[in-house]
């Protein structure tokens, strides 16, 4: 008995993906569920997305307030000059909102596998995951690496689970208040960002060079220097000389 697995024994993509007709008049061929339930285009294009998210999640944080960020995305105007006001309330609400999607679904996968999920800092209301802890747009980068990794590891088998439609739709192309990759990455840009050591400051305190801008989020409006390595805090009337050389 041959028990290799011809074109016509193979399943069709789950996602209902076929091949165009060449013949006039013929039904369209579906497409084979190569990679646990889905054809070679759905597996390959969650990957990809899984991919870019590192540097998307990147430029999103970036671009939270004026300093170093890229010409798009969205922008709170400011006064009646039109001037932007310096927290860019869109960006800051979409990486928040794709974070916490990739959070909710490593807790979904890994229960299904019965294996750890790994560990992140998140803050959390009483419900549910609501986003990412303050982080810098190099730190952001770091643990959305993480992250991708834990479902790249993974995704042959995740793509047989029967959660493997909801994941690819909802991480690819998501939905009106939790937009997915590809919608985010014509907003917000993908770009590899060159993280630099000139990013921190030597803190005066201390002397280590820890000194980071901590971006506002939903918990704390404020935008605020500070040390990572002894929690020293730049005084109001500092922050503003400091900004500037950030963004030199």
């Amino acid at each position: 008995m041959n028990d290799d697995i011809t074109y016509e024994e193979t399943l069709p993509c789950t996602r209902g993906c076929a091949w165009d007709s060449l013949v006039e008049g013929e039904a369209p061929r579906p497409k084979p569920a190569r990679h646990g339930m889905f054809c070679d285009s759905c597996f390959y294009r969650l990957r990809h997305a899984l991919e870019l998210v590192p540097d998307l999640m990147a430029n999103m944080r970036a671009q939270i307030n004026g300093f170093g960020a890229a010409p798009i995305g969205e922008r709170v105007s400011g006064g009646g000059d039109g001037s932007p006001a310096p927290l860019r309330v869109g960006p800051l609400d979409a990486s928040d909102s794709l974070f916490a999607k990739l959070v909710l679904w490593t807790g979904s996968v890994s229960e299904t596998l019965s294996v750890a999920p790994p560990r992140v800092s998140v803050w959390i209301n009483l419900t549910e995951v609501q986003g990412s802890r303050v982080v810098t747009p190099e730190r952001a980068h770091e643990i959305s690496t993480e992250l991708v990794g834990w479902f790249l590891d993974r995704l042959e088998t995740i793509a047989a689970l029967p959660l493997a439609v909801a994941f690819h739709d909802d991480l690819c192309y998501g939905y009106d208040d939790a937009r997915g990759v590809f919608t985010l990455a014509g907003a917000y840009g993908v770009e590899p960002r060159p993280f630099r050591d000139a990013d921190k400051r030597e803190c005066p305190l201390c002397g280590q060079r820890e000194v980071f801008v901590k971006f506002p989020d939903k918990l704390d409006p404020d935008l605020t220097v500070m040390c990572a390595a002894c929690e020293w805090v730049a005084p109001p009337l500092q922050v503003d000389r400091i900004l500037r050389t950030v963004a030199a």
